[in-house]
């Protein structure tokens, strides 16, 4: 500590842990024998602020940079097997192919190639495959087959929507799935779940309560004019007479009108 630089450079040395003379003892030592301890003390208090409070905030900011960056470059990658045309027509082609061998399609048969359209795809299959129907016991079997493990794991489905693969994507609960309707779901169950598929099920919600509600108040405007009109038909009916809205006759005319027969 002669000079201002001198210090400088010894204060930089301390700050990594080099807190020494040029004889290898400790600067403590000699910090308190020729200052005191309130020096040595300050000199504890600076080193420790240092090493453990400013040293680990630059850390933090380093790792926490590291990991975003990790992040970000693992979201765009995502995005870009999401993107990824060929990926999702091998990977659905070879679900599709999987299918049809289990619920007995001949496959020799579709793949006929005499009438080949631009896709390379022959006419007679694609419309065969179109139509085709998959039960749910079909799929329920064929998603534990280790290829359409691996090509679901391609499309980045989650593994634990696998085994309730048949339920999801049989939204009017017929027991059978279309192809459409299997690469309609499919295409919607891969990535993450996004807030904006939260946002879309509650606004259809809104609509379905606002249709309904329509619905109900149409319904009891129906029901008020039969109501009303049923009463109306009740008063413009003739009334026959009963029995106990006659009039009671007098024992007196009843003599009398005897007496005037004999």
């Amino acid at each position: 500590f002669e000079t201002v630089p001198r210090s400088m450079f010894t204060i930089f040395r301390c700050s990594f842990g080099d807190c020494s003379t040029s004889g290898g003892t400790p600067l403590f030592e000699h910090v308190t024998e020729a200052h005191g301890y309130l020096w040595s003390l300050i000199l504890s208090g600076f080193l420790f602020m240092v090493a453990i409070g400013l040293f680990n905030v630059i850390s933090a900011i380093f790792v926490e940079s590291t990991l975003a960056s990790a992040a970000e470059m693992a979201a765009n990658k995502k995005r870009m097997r999401l993107a990824n045309e060929t990926r999702w027509a091998v990977n659905v082609a070879a679900l599709i192919r999987c299918l049809l061998i289990k619920s007995g399609q001949d496959i020799e048969e579709l793949d006929n190639r005499d009438d080949v359209n631009t896709t390379g795809i022959s006419e007679r299959y694609l419309a065969k495959v179109l139509n085709t129907e998959f039960p749910s016991d079909v799929i329920d079997e064929v998603v534990k087959d280790k290829e359409v493990v691996k090509a679901l794991d391609n499309l980045d489905i989650d593994p634990h929507d696998h085994a309730y693969l048949s339920d999801i994507i049989d939204p009017d609960c017929s027991g059978t799935v279309g192809v459409l309707e299997l690469v309609d779901g499919l295409k919607r169950l891969r990535g993450d779940p996004r807030r904006s598929d939260i946002v879309t099920v509650d606004l259809v919600v809104r609509s379905l309560q606002e249709k309904v509600t329509d619905v109900q108040e149409k319904v009891v405007a129906v029901w008020h004019t039969i109501k009303a009109n049923q009463h109306d038909h009740r008063d413009k009916q003739p009334r026959t007479p009963r029995i106990n809205d006659t009039k009671p006759v007098h024992h007196a005319a009843v003599k009398g009108l005897r007496h005037n027969l004999s």
